[in-house]
């Protein structure tokens, strides 16, 4: 039997969710059908945002999966020194604050950037410009790739032992082994990689802001921003309706087609590879350097100049209000994500246990509930039902808060649901024998056991909330500055070595959280 207490922890935390998504949906709506401009512009513009919108998601999702494939075969094929270091560092370009990465890129591939300089060194000149299309390829192939192929990596090395060796007596060429062994295993993860890829790209704000290069290749998220900021709410409702309806349509078509059941594949201890080509090592080693400089090349360059830029007087007291708002700002939202983790799962995890299948579901759906509607579009509703408060620091900061946390909290949710579960299954008949229960059961049990992965989660939580761009990009402004708002200014305005140090800054946090993610595995 469930006792209605264990339920009162995760209906709270689902009802400040609900009362807060339909509160900002709800106040969007009536102001704009109150505005003076109701006009809706279904003309051949938007449908030219919707077109670039999906083309750049989808060539973006493309080219990140086969960049990843062709890496994550050359890792497999050979072995060197520092190939643990690079697989373990690889990943981190997925959660590093997108405006880093922004900066990065134009560290390497801008006018001013580290290619343009070699080339006007040797003489020759140099027109290239990361603006357009090929810049936001280039910077979400950069974001994305990395993390893809470190999951492909880790399938093929789990290929088991034995079907390595059949392979090497029936003497399978390199192409037919991937083919008939390899490709089976991959072909299962490619559709859910690329369903997550598909949806950051989709819903990309601040690379597209930063190198679209105008309005030729905004896509719908920075389209509402510039909706939002023209006053034209009808227009930003109407755009969020589309893009709500677009990632819920690419969802319910990913999971038709993603119907093929998971193999479970032994992980051997016995190491066995199958013999390589010279050639065949020799491009492999090539396709990994390339990916490494591609991967490391920018964040290098970051701190490099933001190290060599940096200057006691650069240290201004914008930069040092920027950095003490972040820190606030990341370390609220943490804590707000974190606790309403917890209580979810707490009635989550009793709700299993109880066999209540479907009221589970239904508490882990509000708890995700958050992705299907656009970041900027929770930001708008709440700026606009807030407005007059928006000169207080004090009052931003809090909404700030609340709205990173709700934005973290399904990350967070899919790292402790599992864990939570099993803990609470394993040692529930001997805390109820022993009735031990609320705090005290939370403390002895839950907290003893995952206190490591309570601490990675907070981590991942404060890397997420710190290089968040798309809600301080409407709340931002004279009263409240972070440090991605700060280095946006800095880039639109053309300050690109204080630039850099605000870059390094944000780099160097980012690398410091990180320390504690990775923790465990030193």
């Amino acid at each position: 039997m469930l006792n209605f207490r264990t339920l009162i922890p995760g209906i709270s935390v689902a009802s400040i969710i609900l009362i807060m998504l339909g509160t900002a949906l709800f106040s969007l709506w009536m102001f704009a059908l109150r505005s003076d401009n109701l006009s809706i512009y279904f003309d051949n513009y938007l449908l030219h945002v919707i077109v670039i919108t999906i083309v750049q998601a989808s060539l973006s999702t493309i080219l990140a999966i086969v960049v990843a494939l062709l890496m994550a075969k050359a890792l497999s094929l050979v072995t060197f020194k520092g190939k643990t270091l690079l697989l373990r560092f690889m990943p981190i370009t997925f959660i590093l604050p997108t405006l880093v990465v922004v900066t990065g890129l134009l560290s390497v591939y801008g006018q001013q950037g580290l290619i343009a300089k070699i080339l006007c060194f040797v003489g020759l000149s140099s027109s290239m410009s990361i603006y357009g299309l090929h810049g936001i390829l280039l910077a979400h192939i950069f974001l994305n790739f990395p993390y893809a192929c470190s999951l492909f990596y880790q399938t093929l090395v789990s290929v088991p032992v034995e079907h390595k060796q059949l392979a090497a007596q029936l003497n399978f060429s390199n192409f037919n082994y991937f083919k008939l062994i390899e490709w089976p295993l991959l072909r299962r993860q490619i559709f859910p990689i690329a369903t997550l890829i598909f949806m950051l790209c989709f819903s990309s704000f601040a690379i597209v802001l930063a190198l679209g290069g105008g309005p030729k290749y905004t896509t719908i998220e920075v389209e509402i921003y510039q909706s939002i900021r023209n006053f034209e709410l009808m227009q930003a409702v109407v755009l969020s309706g589309l893009q709500l309806l677009c990632c819920l349509s690419f969802m319910w078509l990913m999971q038709k087609f993603n119907r093929v059941k998971r193999v479970n594949v032994q992980f051997t201890e016995v190491d066995y590879k199958l013999p390589v080509s010279k050639q065949l090592r020799r491009l492999s080693f090539a396709i990994i350097a390339i990916g490494g400089l591609f991967i490391f090349t920018p964040i290098i360059t970051i701190l490099i100049e933001g190290i060599n830029a940096f200057q006691l007087s650069s240290f201004n007291s914008g930069l040092k209000r920027a950095f003490y708002y972040s820190m606030v700002i990341t370390f609220g939202s943490t804590i707000i994500a974190i606790v309403f983790a917890v209580l979810l799962l707490w009635t989550n995890s009793r709700l299993l246990i109880a066999q209540q299948v479907r009221w589970s579901n239904r508490l882990m759906l509000v708890g995700s509930l958050i992705l299907a509607i656009p970041s900027m579009v929770l930001a708008a509703g709440l700026f606009l039902l807030l407005f007059e408060y928006l000169n207080n620091a004090v009052f931003i900061c809090l909404l700030m808060i609340v709205c990173n946390g709700l934005m973290v909290l399904p990350y967070i949710l899919k790292n402790l649901a599992v864990p939570i579960y099993d803990v609470t299954l394993r040692y529930w008949q001997l805390s109820q024998s022993l009735n031990i229960s609320g705090i005290n059961h939370f403390y002895l049990i839950e907290y003893s056991a995952l206190k490591p992965l309570l601490a990675k989660s907070m981590a991942f939580a404060a890397i997420l909330s710190l290089g968040d761009f798309g809600i301080i990009a409407l709340f931002g402004g004279q009263a409240v500055t972070t440090l991605p708002y700060y280095l946006y200014e800095q880039l639109s305005h053309y300050h690109y070595q204080q630039g850099m140090v605000t870059a390094s800054i944000l780099l160097l946090l980012s690398f410091s959280l990180l320390a504690v993610l990775d923790y465990d595995r030193t």
